[in-house]
């Protein structure tokens, strides 16, 4: 999470105890030296859990090392903005559950085998789908995660592009992503007018897609992303119908795909 949106959240510490809760406190603008105002970092807040001293601490199950979140819920913003804390990437984990749902309830039989997985610790370095593909070995990934809604406030549209809540999924050009696999997920948009946004990417993407696509000798892959909005806060944002689209883009694709395709450059 960005350090930054800290200061005056509430927090669960979870511990063997249950969950404990606690304070990020912060000054009062008062009392701060106005001529050095320091912004929110690792090396200045804390948190309160309203104990007088490290023996209180320490009896309330908090310890180095306790998981600490933020408690705050779901919300639906103007009848179609999901809102809520780490929807980077529980989105991208409801999205290809639904996927799975669709081809179970439509008795679809693909004609190759499909692991429907989610990763862990992404952020900090793929080690997740590190895991996955030296473990199932796959022979092509279509990976879903999140993008920057580019009309936010202090965003850069020229460095970052143009891509938006409420205009479709968001299909990424980059080094790691398959241009075959690439073009089949733009055809299959446009054969079932789903929307849809191009993003591009000079080097990596930023995502599990890097991972995939270098490993075992390659992996054809390709990223689907979804717009949102206030990326590492307590109210990412994405649009309802971005959602939908992207579920409906993986699930038909998956429909085009037929024995034995590799999307090889050579077949």
């Amino acid at each position: 999470s960005d350090h930054q949106i800290a200061p005056s959240k509430w927090v669960n510490i979870h511990t063997k105890n249950g969950i404990v809760k606690g304070i990020f406190g912060w000054p009062a603008i008062h009392t701060r030296d106005k001529s050095n105002e320091k912004p929110p970092k690792l090396d200045n807040i804390f948190i309160d859990v309203g104990a007088k001293d490290k023996e209180e601490v320490l009896k309330l199950g908090v310890h180095v090392g306790c998981v600490i979140t933020y408690p705050d819920q779901f919300h639906i913003l103007n009848k179609d903005r999901f809102v809520c804390r780490a929807i980077d990437n529980r989105a991208g984990g409801f999205m290809i559950a639904e996927v799975a749902r669709l081809l179970h309830e439509n008795k679809v039989k693909l004609p190759f085998g499909l692991y429907v997985t989610n990763s862990v610790q992404e952020e900090i370095g793929l080690r997740g789908a590190e895991m996955i593909t030296q473990t199932i070995r796959p022979n092509a990934a279509i990976v879903t995660d999140v993008c920057h809604d580019t009309t936010t406030p202090m965003i850069d549209k020229k460095t970052q592009g143009h891509t938006e809540l409420g205009a479709g999924p968001v299909i990424s050009y980059a080094p790691a992503v398959q241009n075959k696999l690439r073009e089949r997920i733009i055809e299959t948009a446009e054969t079932h007018k789903i929307p849809f946004q191009r993003m591009a990417a000079s080097r990596s993407t930023g995502t599990d897609t890097d991972a995939f696509a270098y490993s075992n000798g390659g992996v054809a892959s390709a990223l689907i992303s979804l717009p949102l909005r206030y990326m590492h806060t307590t109210v990412e944002t994405v649009h309802k119908d971005d959602v939908e689209n992207v579920i409906r883009l993986i699930y038909e694709t998956l429909l085009t795909i037929k024995p034995g395709e590799t999307f090889s450059y050579f077949d």
